[in-house]
């Protein structure tokens, strides 16, 4: 029994963990028209007036803000990968059906697949990015924004594994019984 009390532990802490790190990075960008209209000297100082997006992307608080997120996604990615491997080895050891360790081992398989391949390449692109004004748009935009929906499909796909799996863990009837 405390091997699936850890289990919900570590899927909480994982279901958890995303719920807040996606609200952060949206933060991150969609805030600043909060942040200036909290603090009116953020927005003389911001660089740009604050209803020009394109100056907007191009300035040091943007490119700060990306910076951060991109931080954030390589530590969580990082997080994810070693509560991934937790929880398919404690569903592993389970008697539990099947399923849910199918599915957490199809997240592990997205984690690893977001963090090694998909993140670099947002992160080298988004980098490619800092700085640049944005009107016209640069051509490198849309292989970057190819990769982000690319990246936050295989994650919201993460997401709804993981879920899935805590529900059928948690909701989907008694444990198979052991044939003696």
């Amino acid at each position: 029994m405390k091997r699936f009390a850890l289990l919900y532990l570590v899927l909480g802490i994982w279901l958890g963990g995303s719920v807040s790190i996606a609200a952060v990075v949206s933060y991150n960008f969609a805030g600043f028209e909060d942040l200036f209209e909290r603090n009116p000297a953020l927005a003389a100082h911001a660089g740009f007036i604050p209803d020009d997006v394109d100056a907007e992307k191009a300035s040091p608080l943007w490119v700060h803000s990306a910076e951060l997120n991109r931080v954030f996604f390589e530590v969580w990615n990082r997080v994810q990968l070693a509560l991934a491997l937790i929880a398919v080895g404690l569903a592993a050891a389970s008697d539990r059906r099947w399923l849910p360790l199918a599915l957490l081992t199809g997240a592990l398989g997205l984690v690893a697949y977001i963090h090694l391949v998909l993140e670099p390449a947002v992160v080298d692109l988004g980098r490619q990015l800092d700085f640049v004004p944005r009107n016209p748009p640069p051509p490198i935009l849309e292989v970057f924004q190819h990769h982000h929906r690319t990246y936050f499909a295989a994650e919201s796909l993460r997401f709804a594994l993981v879920l899935t799996a805590a529900a059928i863990l948690m909701f989907g009837g008694p444990r198979p019984r052991r044939m003696v």
